[in-house]
């Protein structure tokens, strides 16, 4: 068993129970209230994709240039074919 301090509207999780629960940035953890006093916790594992999505934002992949200009009116124009 470990213990650790509410403190500041904070919960500090001890270094052997991070490592124990295998936590990594990224992780959700889920707190489920089981009744006053007493919660359980659940790890959620970060699959990943808000990382590669904001890798993606800071350094957006290549797709070329229009040549020419482009209308405002041919961008919102219907196509009726």
């Amino acid at each position: 068993m470990t213990e650790t301090t509410y403190y500041e509207d904070k919960v500090y999780i001890p270094r052997d129970v991070r490592e124990k629960l295998g936590l990594v940035d990224g992780d959700v953890l889920h707190i489920e209230v089981v009744e006053r006093g007493t919660a359980k916790l659940s790890v959620i594992r970060r699959c990943g994709a808000t990382k590669r999505a904001l890798e993606k934002l800071e350094n957006p992949p290549d797709m070329g240039t229009i040549k020419g200009k482009i209308s405002r009116e041919e961008i919102y124009k219907e196509d009726i074919t």
